[in-house]
């Protein structure tokens, strides 16, 4: 007889056998007697954790996940202790301190300096210890001038005195503005005929168009152009990259985000991928400067694509400057002076109308993920039209693109419903409760301040968001970030926005599955679940039950990036 074989039938039966020996096969590692925070639809909060090739083999009951254990398999008791996903760089800047050896000048808690004297010492102790050679350039960043005692910024002559042969630039903790003495202005060309360039202010002494040393948004670049003929070797460039992956790594961080990269960055990280030095999955959104090359380079570097764990996930845009620095674009005026400004003070746009709607339907058009910085709510106007102009020229509508908007640090209630209704996705900063809450209320009103970052109301109307430390704005602790999302306590300790409060579970939500979700990974990673990533991390204590005042003292233990160990605490 015979025997007809359906060989459609046969391989449907290879194939189960195949997927039965990986789901009951032994698993490369397990951790059990966790809390494992799967955040996964129900967050479910499991035991154990099996993990096969870098990715989550099982996730269940210490009985269940311990029958996976094999001869070879690496098996850790997490004797109580926390198991969450991988976080989630929601927006920060990987290499935003450059390749240069900086001053930290900030206020505390991220430096030292509380006085104008403070910070100038502070940079002639660091030159000193640097060995900075005379004519040599001398660079300090952090500097915050409402924590300052002085109560402003500082300006050239207080620079001059001790450094009257070195160019010597401080940049403000923002990344919006900067203060260069004498010898940097001259060597940028910069005197009182300067016109301030389109899109930034020279801020000029009083009563005269003598410059006082302070550099608003794109004023900055006439200096950083000098300050970039500096050039450091690769290697030193490289090793730049290295220790900032350790510093994500040490922080929980398995996907780090470098948010607005120029040519020379994005050169730097292809080539650590191409070395093979990405541990991270690093995520980077190229300058809008750059977009025409970032385009022409489509061969070799598809967006929304990994190669060697970089991504160009998209562009970014910015649209206005620093809420604490009274930069970024309101529609109603701040409420106290604006260094540059005597009437109606709302800010400015960084970036004309004419600019927005082409970049916006150039990227539309092409498909690219587009992400814009906005402050106020000037600039959020101003996306929002861009993007209904875009949506109008292309006949298309903008729902299922996942359009970025980062900080969206003063969007009023109505622009979250458009928000809704165009698939916008903000990108919140809850951290600036912590740090200029207090400032806030006195520039913007309590009113203004109070409905900082507003993840409740997002929440109750369905809009998926992120949160993030902006670092190098602020230090890059996501358990940091999660206390600041939960408590929303200032410097003083007052609450800034109790109705804006979100629950612990929520906030981990908004820097793990959230993340992946805004980079268009939540099918691959975000969540402790079958078949994800294993990236992952080991904390002391529980975020979700432990007292949520306490939850910024939790410590990072270990980080894991696929089932590898990238980190762990001494």
């Amino acid at each position: 007889m015979k025997i007809k074989y359906n060989v459609a039938a046969i391989v449907a039966v290879h194939l189960l056998a195949i997927t039965a020996k990986a789901q009951t096969g032994t698993a490369d590692k397990i951790w059990h007697n966790a809390k494992v925070l799967t955040v996964n639809a129900s967050n479910e909060v499991a035991q154990a954790v099996a993990i096969k090739d870098g990715k989550i083999l099982s996730v269940g009951s210490n009985a269940e996940i311990l029958k996976l254990k094999g001869k070879q398999t690496d098996v850790v008791d997490l004797k109580g202790k926390t198991l969450s996903p991988g976080f989630v760089d929601g927006h920060s800047h990987f290499l935003g301190l450059g390749q240069n050896d900086l001053a930290n000048v900030a206020a505390p808690p991220m430096g030292k300096v509380s006085s104008i004297k403070q910070l100038v010492d502070e940079i002639v102790r660091f030159a000193a210890d640097r060995k900075i050679k005379k004519g040599d350039w001398v660079t300090a960043y952090g500097y915050d001038q409402d924590q300052l005692t002085d109560k402003r910024h500082p300006t050239k002559e207080d620079l001059d005195g001790v450094f009257p042969e070195n160019p010597v630039v401080v940049a403000h903790i923002s990344g919006h503005m900067l203060v260069a003495n004498s010898a940097a202005l001259k060597l940028a060309g910069i005197d009182a005929a300067t016109k301030d360039p389109d899109g930034g202010v020279i801020i000029r002494k009083t009563g005269s168009t003598e410059p006082a040393g302070l550099l608003q948004e794109h004023a900055q670049g006439l200096v950083l152009l000098q300050l970039g003929k500096i050039k450091p070797t690769l290697q030193q460039q490289l090793d730049r990259v290295n220790a900032q992956q350790k510093l994500y790594a040490s922080h929980g961080l398995t996907t780090a985000q470098d948010g607005f990269t120029d040519k020379a960055t994005l050169d730097l990280l292809k080539e650590a991928a191409k070395r093979k030095q990405l541990y991270l999955d690093v995520v980077s959104l190229a300058s809008y400067r750059i977009l025409d090359e970032v385009l022409a380079d489509t061969l070799n570097y598809q967006f929304k694509r990994y190669y060697d764990r970089l991504k160009i996930d998209g562009i970014k845009l910015s649209a206005d400057g620093s809420p604490q620095g009274k930069t970024a674009f309101f529609t109603k005026p701040y409420l106290t002076l604006v260094p540059g400004c005597s009437d109606h003070c709302t800010g400015v746009p960084t970036i004309s109308t004419h600019i927005f709607d082409e970049v916006v339907l150039k990227t539309f058009k092409n498909n690219i993920h587009l992400y814009t910085h906005c402050n106020g709510d000037g600039a959020i106007d101003l996306y929002i039209a861009a993007v209904k102009n875009a949506n109008q020229q292309l006949g298309k509508s903008s729902v299922g693109r996942r359009t970025v908007v980062i900080h969206s640090q003063f969007v009023r209630q109505d622009q979250l419903d458009e928000y809704k209704k165009l698939d916008l996705l903000p990108s919140f900063f809850t951290n600036h409760a912590f740090f200029w809450g207090d400032i806030h209320q006195t520039n913007l009103g309590k009113e203004r301040a109070f409905g900082l970052s507003p993840l409740r109301s997002a929440i109750n109307k369905g809009i998926v968001f992120t949160n993030h430390t902006d670092y190098p704005v602020t230090p890059i602790d996501q358990l940091f970030l999660l206390w600041s999302a939960v408590n929303r306590l200032s410097r003083s300790g007052e609450t800034i926005g109790e109705a804006e409060k979100i629950s612990p579970a929520e906030a981990l939500r908004a820097i793990t599955i959230n993340g992946a979700y805004q980079y268009g990974e939540e099918k691959f990673k975000g969540s402790i679940e079958k078949g994800k990533l294993a990236d992952l991390v080991v904390l002391s204590d529980n975020p979700l039950t432990v007292d949520p005042l306490k939850i910024k003292d939790i410590i990072v233990l270990e980080t894991f990036k696929e089932g590898k160990r990238i980190y762990k605490k001494e």
